[in-house]
């Protein structure tokens, strides 16, 4: 066999991993709530004759995705009561957020647009901030399946995700689309509400193959944030509310920037030490 065909082969029996097909679930759990605040409520608006300008103001509710990393720190530093516990870190939140897009779905269903216009949308947007919350998570998760000195897996898994999104947004769609056309012509005149129930659906099975994604426990998680806050506190001087809430911010928000730019600074330098060697 030539080196070319084992080098293909090798690249293929990477995706006999288990691991990619969780990354695979991931990469449509967070690629299906596009579906809903993207081609389900626009069609849903324009068949309920609201205008194109109308359309186009509720698709600004997307521009919450862009800022998701604002708040990215504070998801990973707070832990949910009993979810924490029972399912992991990563996954507790996962399901919080999806708990909350199923539940506005539920709301969706009993909101007639032409009459309830801004809380549909104030709904979509609640849609929008839970799947970017989501997806800080879900991305979490996905690269922690994998270790960092795992070359092809780790862009496997990028590719796995990918395909994960698309297949989660497409599937998504398919499913949208023939559901309502099924209670439309069954003459059910709210069929868009009762499609929403239907996608519901979907949330709670992505919620139950969701449980056979593997989380790493990460145990010294706690432990170190709290040393980092003690420190944080003792360069200060003094310990009270004030000082302890500067803490926890500085540790929560300051801590992650800092480390990212200390980390991105060292690999720099070692690219130029090794260019200059070479040189």
């Amino acid at each position: 066999m030539s080196e070319t065909k084992q080098s293909w082969v090798d690249s293929l029996l990477v995706y006999k991993d288990i691991r990619m097909l969780r990354i695979l679930l991931l990469g449509a759990i967070s690629g299906f709530p596009w579906v809903l605040i993207a081609s389900s409520l626009s069609l849903w608006l324009k068949e309920e004759g609201l205008s194109r300008s109308t359309i186009g103001w509720a698709g600004l509710i997307f521009g919450v995705y862009a800022f998701n990393y604002l708040w990215a720190p504070i998801i990973d530093r707070i832990q949910i009561p009993l979810l924490t516990k029972k399912l992991g870190h990563r996954r507790g939140w996962i399901v919080l957020m999806q708990l909350i897009i199923l539940l506005c779905l539920i709301v969706w269903s009993f909101i007639n647009p032409t009459q309830n216009l801004a809380l549909l949308i104030s709904v979509g947007l609640i849609i929008a901030i839970a799947s970017a919350t989501q997806d800080i998570t879900v991305d979490a998760l996905r690269i922690e399946q994998i270790d960092a000195n795992e070359g092809k897996s780790m862009a496997a898994g990028a590719a796995m995700a990918v395909v994960g999104w698309w297949t989660g947004y497409k599937l998504g769609g398919v499913v949208a689309l023939f559901t309502a056309e099924f209670f439309q012509n069954m003459g059910l005149v709210d069929y868009w509400q009762a499609t929403f129930l239907v996608l519901g659906v979907l949330i709670i099975l992505m919620n139950i193959c969701l449980m056979f994604v593997h989380e790493p426990i990460d145990n010294n998680r706690q432990n170190n944030q709290k040393e980092t806050d003690q420190m944080i506190i003792n360069k200060l001087g003094s310990n009270n509310v004030l000082t302890n809430f500067i803490a926890y911010i500085s540790g929560t928000i300051s801590g992650p920037i800092i480390s990212f730019f200390q980390e991105k600074w060292f690999c720099n330098c070692s690219w130029y030490i090794r260019i200059c060697v070479f040189v």
